[in-house]
């Protein structure tokens, strides 16, 4: 059973890759609003911060903690994902609702995002936007072709520019959620047991009970091909790591050198054994790729959870 690796996207700016949150999107309307922690702090309820609450003067399509998002911003996001979909030649969405949602959703993201930004005092400068930009200009072999690359990506140079610092804040705020995110993480030690049905398992289950060794019965009965050979062992693994989340949640609720009963997952039935458990063990490489991706996705969406949201995605003046 494979781990789950990879950084999901939440924008893409030249060369910039950031997170974004893959979690469960805001509701249609959200009144709900707290304060939290120094990072997740409802931008609105800061005493440092003033939301800006100035007439409206252009259609909006969204009011995030107060602060709104013009409709011209999503309409131009529409835009930019249709000319995408039309330049590689798939289809065209059927659900425009759906497709303007998604869109705004993203909107909202970065929105939050950058709200928090202004509380940690984040502050992306011209001419850090202007190095960014001339590295890409580098990279592309002149100017000219920069500029033909952005008229590809159906974005002009002051979107860009708008897109890039934006890109930059979430960098920085990614990094002061995440820079503990590897340092010290729960994590056990189990292996395990794939099984097709409830039966086998029950018979697996009942061999382990009578003494039969654990690795035998995985070389035997396992149809985890990447792990029979090895005892069914799993190594090491944090939350969010396993791509079973029940395999995952019993092998952290169980006792050392516990077992499971048969745990159901999409590909059969499992049997756990907890080999070994730590609270503060290091995590690197891919494991802390995918740490600090979660950690990230659960922050935004706390933020989320914590801000007053109005969605009007056709507008509303």
């Amino acid at each position: 059973m494979k781990k789950s690796t990879g950084f999901l996207l939440l924008i893409i700016v030249g060369s910039l890759v950031l997170s974004a949150c893959g979690g469960s999107q805001p509701p249609a309307t959200t009144e709900s609003s707290s304060s939290g922690s120094t990072t997740g702090e409802t931008p609105a309820q800061a005493e440092n911060v003033a939301p800006t609450t100035a007439a409206l003067t252009e259609p909006i399509a969204a009011v995030v903690n107060d602060e709104t998002i013009p409709l011209t911003a999503l309409e131009r996001a529409v835009e930019r994902r249709l000319a995408g979909i039309r330049a590689i030649g798939d289809a065209m969405p059927s659900d425009m609702t759906a497709l303007r949602l998604t869109e705004l959703d993203a909107l909202i993201q970065q929105k939050v995002i950058e709200q928090a930004a202004t509380i940690q005092g984040i502050n992306v400068t011209d001419a850090d936007i202007d190095a960014e930009i001339q590295a890409n200009i580098n990279i592309a072999g002149g100017r000219d072709k920069w500029l033909a690359q952005l008229q590809a990506e159906n974005i002009n140079e002051v979107d860009y520019r708008t897109e890039l610092r934006s890109a930059l804040i979430t960098l920085q705020m990614r990094d002061i959620v995440t820079k503990n995110a590897c340092v010290a993480v729960e994590q056990v030690h189990a292996r395990h047991i794939l099984v097709r049905d409830e039966a086998t398992a029950q018979e697996v289950k009942t061999k382990l009970a009578s003494g039969v060794d654990f690795a035998q019965l995985a070389a035997e009965y396992s149809l985890d091909v990447s792990t029979k050979q090895t005892g069914g062992d799993l190594g090491w693994f944090a939350r969010g790591q396993l791509l079973q989340v029940s395999v995952e949640d019993a092998a952290f609720s169980l006792e050392v050198n516990a077992t499971s009963e048969p745990i159901r997952s999409e590909l059969g039935y499992h049997i756990v054994q907890t080999l070994e458990k730590v609270k503060d063990r290091p995590v690197a490489g891919e494991s802390c790729v995918r740490l600090s991706q979660i950690a990230f996705e659960r922050w935004i969406q706390d933020l989320i959870l914590k801000s007053k949201i109005e969605k009007y995605p056709n507008g509303k003046s």
